[in-house]
């Protein structure tokens, strides 16, 4: 597959945080409040400080009946919510510091994504699919004595279905939507839209429909797919449909990881003929020009 943008082979630290970066807003980064991240959250926010961004936003996991593993993929909220208060007096007229959610979105939780989203005041909220039947895709026993394709198809089943159970209310974007394709065994070589164009459609006709953003993670970028997640046909097909809402989010779990590739996601979307990207406050969404 020809890749999109040529690889880094390793985080850039200068070129692609320059001062022509279009995006000075990351929406999906993780600290020490997640699982899965050592970084305090103080060390992301200063790297964001060196970098010139106008603000970010934490993203913490919250992966309610996530599979066994190493990493607890829940939310101290009362710590979260606390710390997270200290942090935005201490930046106060340095940065904009907003404070959100990841939420591991299952057919069973629906219910309980809605309660939560009700009871803290996030600023904003990505519904993400991690998990399906007991597993994570993360983990190559997902795949293990199964095709490639009926392990893709079934996410992209699963998504579909479990967000049509959702209330739109309780999220704002969808998280690097072909997550999936980060972890088989093949990664992106044989995966595209085209391929799988009739799962896909109903989710982005189901995010305009009810007017939602999908997020451009360049998480794929990072990962060496050669594009972000989603790839670059999703991202055509959705504005094709008339999609027009995005967030930008790096994925970062370390502060090199923060903003990575934005430049490049810039370009493709200028390209692809978007002309804002969607920031949130307290859950209300505002057009940043690109």
């Amino acid at each position: 597959m020809e890749e999109m943008f040529p690889l880094a082979r390793k985080p850039d630290t200068k070129g692609i945080f320059s001062n022509t970066m279009n995006i000075k807003y990351d929406s999906h980064l993780h600290s020490d409040f997640s699982g899965d991240s050592d970084t305090p959250a103080a060390q992301m926010i200063e790297r964001a400080l060196s970098l010139g961004l106008d603000g970010l936003c934490f993203t913490e996991h919250e992966d309610p009946d996530a599979p066994p593993s190493d990493c607890d993929f829940r939310i101290d909220f009362d710590r979260y919510f606390s710390e997270t208060a200290g942090l935005r007096e201490k930046y106060r007229g340095r940065i904009r510091i907003d404070v959100g959610m990841e939420y591991g979105i299952q057919p069973h939780l629906p219910e309980a994504f809605g309660r939560l989203s009700r009871t803290y005041p996030f600023d904003f909220i990505i519904a993400s699919l991690h998990n399906l039947n007991g597993m994570d895709p993360y983990y190559p026993a997902y795949f293990e004595g199964r095709a490639e394709r009926d392990c893709y198809e079934e996410f992209f089943r699963v998504q579909y279905e479990t967000l049509k159970l959702c209330d739109p209310a309780s999220f704002d974007t969808l998280g690097h939507m072909d997550y999936i394709v980060r972890y088989g065994l093949n990664r992106n070589k044989y995966y595209s839209y085209e391929s799988y164009a009739e799962l896909i459609d109903p989710i982005l006709r189901l995010l305009i429909e009810n007017g939602k953003c999908l997020e451009v993670n360049t998480g794929g970028l990072k990962y060496g797919l050669g594009e972000p997640n989603p790839c670059t046909g999703v991202l055509k097909r959705y504005r094709e449909l008339g999609g027009e809402l995005v967030t930008v989010g790096s994925d970062a779990h370390e502060p090199a990881g923060l903003c990575y590739r934005f430049g490049d996601a810039a370009k493709l979307l200028k390209r692809l003929g978007f002309r804002y990207y969607t920031v949130f406050e307290r859950r209300i969404g505002r057009q940043i020009r690109i």
